[in-house]
């Protein structure tokens, strides 16, 4: 295996001294006259021209959900304001939330079994990623989060591939958990990172029912009635009848 990987090494090596000491002869060819100098600076300056039109007027940010993790997107082409992109996001993961978790909530339990008993939680979450391709043939792994579309996670060797390994490209995770003590209501949030860190957290829904601080006469109970049933609502204590 070592010595696969010392051959592949060396291949690569060779094929990066190959390219560099091309790319030097066709300088050294160049320079040599000033109308090949001018001709070669001139289709430059056209294609790095040609490329800054088409990157401002006819690349689209685009969203790619992976072949084998579909709570995963990588997000291609992103727009350079984060609380833009953070609003995007944020309507994309409403929306997905509202057709695919609402009303369906029994379909992402899941049940937990332990030693010292069980624990019921939800399995449903989306993750955000920066589209990166890496070096696919780099031995030590780096293949880029481009790699999660078609491919599932290595956790071993030195190839190694694991999302983990590209906290920086993280973009926004959305999260449902369940109330403390409950199996019944839940919270969804969504949080946003950037350059590894947390920067900022949404909640989307809050089905939490805060007990009253204050003590309540005995069979005095307050109705709570919810204003909205998907994303975005919140729940309001109804008017107790005097």
């Amino acid at each position: 295996m070592i010595i696969i990987l010392i051959i592949l090494i060396l291949f690569l090596l060779i094929i990066l001294f190959v390219i560099l000491f091309s790319c030097y002869k066709i300088i050294v060819w160049i320079s040599k006259t000033k109308t090949r100098t001018y001709w070669a600076l001139s289709l430059l300056g056209i294609l790095i021209f040609a490329k800054i039109i088409d990157y401002a007027f006819f690349t689209n940010m685009e969203f790619i959900q992976s072949k084998v993790y579909p709570h995963l997107y990588l997000v291609k082409n992103e727009i350079n304001d984060r609380d833009s992109l953070n609003s995007i996001i944020k309507k994309m993961a409403i929306e997905k939330m509202n057709k695919e978790f609402i009303g369906n909530e029994d379909k992402f339990k899941y049940k937990y079994e332990y030693t010292e008993g069980s624990r019921t939680d939800l399995q449903y979450s989306l993750s955000f990623y920066t589209y990166f391709e890496g070096w696919g043939t780099n031995p030590f792994g780096q293949a880029g989060t481009a790699h999660f579309i078609d491919n599932e996670e290595d956790p071993g060797g030195f190839s190694s591939e694991e999302l983990s390994h590209y906290r920086e490209y993280q973009i926004a995770e959305l999260y449902i958990t369940f109330c403390e003590n409950d199996t019944l209501n839940y919270i969804a949030t969504i949080t946003y990172y950037q350059n590894e860190y947390d920067m900022k957290k949404d909640t989307l829904i809050n089905k939490c029912i805060q007990q009253e601080k204050e003590v309540l006469p005995k069979k005095e109970i307050i109705p709570y009635k919810s204003t909205h049933s998907g994303a975005g609502g919140v729940d309001y204590p109804s008017e107790s009848k005097k």
